[in-house]
């Protein structure tokens, strides 16, 4: 598991679960697959523009919480189901 984190002064300022994102984006790119989708389309359809959503899909951003509603809005999914997932099967 690869975990980011910077000390400083005894405070966390940074956090980030690589393998999380990435396996995030890979499910969102299955699913908007499966929705027979172009990246054009979706990303018009959540107010995102294209290259923001690639880099969500590539594993490269993280995700606020008010795009996960919305993407599980998108999908027909409730937010805890767009994630759950198991992030070591996604790789």
């Amino acid at each position: 598991m690869v975990l980011s984190s910077l000390w400083v002064m005894g405070k966390i300022n940074h956090y980030r679960d690589e393998q999380a994102i990435v396996a995030f984006g890979k499910r969102v790119r299955a699913l908007r697959m499966e929705k027979n989708m172009t990246i054009e389309e979706f990303a018009n359809s959540v107010d995102l523009h294209v290259t923001q959503l690639s880099r969500i899909e590539r594993g490269e951003t993280n995700v606020t919480i008010s795009y996960i509603f919305r993407l599980a809005d998108l999908f027909g999914l409730s937010a805890s189901q767009l994630i759950d997932f198991d992030k070591e099967s996604l790789e």
